[in-house]
């Protein structure tokens, strides 16, 4: 894959990602639950006793669909940026001066990955 697809296909997939935490951010504040990580990385949801276990069901199944998005689509993007990186290491091997063209993807993507919290 040619640097330029890598980055056309970044500028796709970081606002998709970011659409994606927006909404999971945006349940987790709306329903009023508490989303943490166990040491195994299991997604574990603390719902309010107020809920009913209709809502909390509905709230837990669409907190993990949306987990699931976040995930598929960071690893998407970590590996095109992975490649990237690769690219980069050997244009800047051949010409000393080449200034690398994923660093606002890489700051993106960082940002993205710290407002995603569990």
């Amino acid at each position: 894959m040619e640097l330029n697809n890598i980055i056309c296909e970044l500028s796709n997939l970081l606002p998709q990602l970011s659409g994606f935490i927006d909404q999971f951010n945006s349940l987790v504040v709306s329903s009023g639950v508490n989303v943490f990580t166990d040491h195994a990385g299991n997604m574990s949801v603390d719902i309010p006793n107020s809920m009913t276990d209709v809502d909390a069901s509905n709230v837990v199944k669409r907190l993990s669909i949306i987990d699931r998005l976040i995930n598929t689509q960071g690893s998407a993007i970590n590996d095109l940026l992975q490649a990237g990186m690769k690219i980069e290491k050997e244009l800047k091997v051949s010409d000393p001066n080449y200034t690398s063209n994923l660093v606002q993807q890489i700051e993106e993507f960082k940002r993205l990955n710290s407002s995603y919290k569990h």
